[in-house]
């Protein structure tokens, strides 16, 4: 038990990794069940008692995961992938890739076990806003606070397309 407890992370919290080749494949499936599933290990790269430890974060092809273990995926590596890639293990640009994991542990029969809950890109790519979105929200907001939306603030241009000042 000892060797596992410094091979593998041993602790709740989120941090930094890096993906590593698994050694059994990136497509598994359980035993009991039958189901099937993608295999990303991850180092941890943060410092502290976790640096360099591994955990694996397993993602579901059953009915019902299926679709957000996809887009997990997708988010993080891309769509250019496909499972008979996974199988053949040529996805080189999934070996190193950064991501961000959160660790929970869950008991079974009696002990901890530290699973991967969620598995992130770095950084998640920004979405920008919507108008009416926007407008919705600061409806909603003065719905909360009671009064009507702050006005909204005209900030004058002080300078052209081209970076030359506009003169008033």
């Amino acid at each position: 038990m000892e060797k596992q407890d410094k091979q593998y992370v041993n602790a709740e919290g989120k941090f930094l990794g890096t993906v590593k080749r698994p050694g059994n494949g990136w497509l598994g499936m359980e035993a009991k069940s039958g189901s099937e599933f993608v295999r990303v290990p991850v180092v941890i790269a943060d410092e502290g008692e976790q640096k360099g430890k591994e955990i694996v974060w397993k993602g579901y092809l059953t009915e019902k995961a299926t679709e957000r273990t996809l887009k997990t995926l997708d988010d993080i590596f891309g769509s250019g992938w496909t499972m008979q890639q996974l199988e053949d293990q040529a996805v080189p640009n999934w070996v190193g890739t950064e991501v961000r994991v959160t660790v929970q542990g869950e008991e079974y029969n009696g002990e901890v076990r530290f699973k991967i809950k969620w598995l992130n890109p770095v950084k998640a790519p920004a979405v920008a806003m919507e108008v009416d979105r926007i407008k919705a929200l600061d409806a909603k907001l003065a719905e909360v606070r009671g009064g009507a939306p702050a006005p909204v603030a005209v900030v004058a241009k002080t300078h052209d397309a081209e970076g030359d000042e506009i003169p008033f």
